[in-house]
């Protein structure tokens, strides 16, 4: 079967770009003759101005969180009927037609057969050009939903638990039955058949009786890395691994000043995170719902860093309820909490099986294949 997507994310946090490229990942293995284009939305907007977005994006969340809070609730609020939200739309709508046009030739040559979005930003363009020629699908990448992504002239959503689904019903998402699918968070085929604790343990060199914890650092600033590793530094004969995961300023931050203790090691990005997931007694992350996903693969015991404001608190408070994860108050403490777990193996083991019923490495497989399946079957 040949297939022709076109897929689009922002590069606004870590989750958007990773479950875009899982997609197009698997797009390739399920239809080998298939053609896909990527691109990030912020790519076609002028420098300046992408710039400008980012920094303030990252400024918001770094230095005023509770900015941030109070523009996520207000946006959210009533379903999209808020005054801020129904101002942002109508600017988003304006700033979209703008931006986007300059990607219409691309799609005009690719002719794609489904479009993809695991970011609202610069869909409104191409829900008004598009919207009655090609089936345009969002994709969530937590495990709640936002009022942003719920634009009724999506041909169909697939979002990360049955919660987001209820959203959609509340709004009252035309032919939500059909349209808004729970197939999980899309992540790597890396993910789909994990490596045992002992297989991982012997690719990583790390002994089968050594306790050890993976810090995964995506989205997570270099100040808060430092803590934590600061914490765990009087845990000799752990082995601690810090992934900063893209993160540069944090790698270069850390890398000289934890050389000298040999139980901790700092890298940058690695192609065997599922590895880590796998040998750790405890992964510490912050509560990206891609990461989460990830993890949960492995069933790895997730000890969740103080959320941001927004999604990553709803994806925190959700594998909360479901026993999958603790949540750390201190960052300063994070050795003392790893001691407390570790003598408590009843909890730890109960963490781990919770977080392995969160797991759905075939999320993106099941989105692909429904959504390129033929009108008539996904009636049924």
């Amino acid at each position: 079967m040949t297939c022709r997507i076109a897929v689009f994310y922002a590069s606004m946090g870590f989750g958007h770009k990773t479950a875009a490229e899982a997609l197009c990942e698997w797009c390739h293995a399920l239809f080998p003759a298939s053609a896909t284009m990527c691109r990030d939305v912020l790519d076609y907007v002028p420098k300046l101005m992408r710039g400008s977005i980012v920094s303030c994006y990252n400024a918001m969340m770094s230095k005023t969180p509770w900015m941030w809070d109070r523009m996520y609730k207000n946006t959210e609020a009533a379903s999209g009927r808020h005054p801020v939200s129904m101002l942002w739309n109508d600017l988003h709508k304006s700033m979209s037609k703008t931006w986007m046009k300059h990607l219409f030739a691309e799609m005009d040559r690719l002719k794609p057969q489904a479009v993809f979005s695991t970011h609202y930003l610069g869909m409104s363009a191409l829900l008004d050009k598009w919207e009655h020629e090609i089936p345009i699908y969002f994709v969530g990448t937590d495990y709640l939903s936002h009022s942003l992504q719920r634009d009724p002239r999506f041909s169909g959503w697939f979002v990360g638990s049955e919660e987001a689904a209820r959203q959609h019903r509340a709004d009252a998402v035309p032919t939500s039955e059909h349209s808004v699918k729970n197939f999980g968070i899309p992540i790597s085929r890396d993910y789909l058949v994990p490596p045992t604790r002992s297989e991982a343990r012997r690719m990583l060199q790390v002994d089968e009786a050594r306790r050890m914890a993976t810090v995964i650092g995506g989205g997570v600033g270099a100040s808060v890395l430092d803590d934590v590793a600061g914490s765990l530094i009087d845990l000799p004969d752990w082995k601690i691994a810090i992934i900063c995961r893209d993160n540069k300023r944090a790698f270069e931050r850390l890398r000289d000043k934890y050389f000298p203790f040999r139980h901790i090691t700092v890298t940058d990005s690695v192609p065997n995170v599922a590895d880590y997931y796998a040998a750790s007694d405890v992964v510490v992350m912050n509560p990206n719902g891609v990461q989460m996903a990830e993890a949960s693969t492995a069933g790895a015991a997730m000890l969740l860093l103080d959320p941001l404001p927004g999604a990553e608190r709803d994806n925190c408070d959700y594998a909360l309820e479901r026993g999958a994860a603790r949540k750390i108050y201190e960052n300063r403490r994070v050795g003392e909490l790893l001691g407390e777990l570790m003598g408590q193996k009843d909890e730890l083991s109960a963490m781990k099986f919770r977080a392995r019923r969160l797991s759905r490495p075939n999320a993106a497989m099941d989105i692909l294949t429904w959504a390129m399946d033929k009108p008539e079957k996904r009636e049924s």
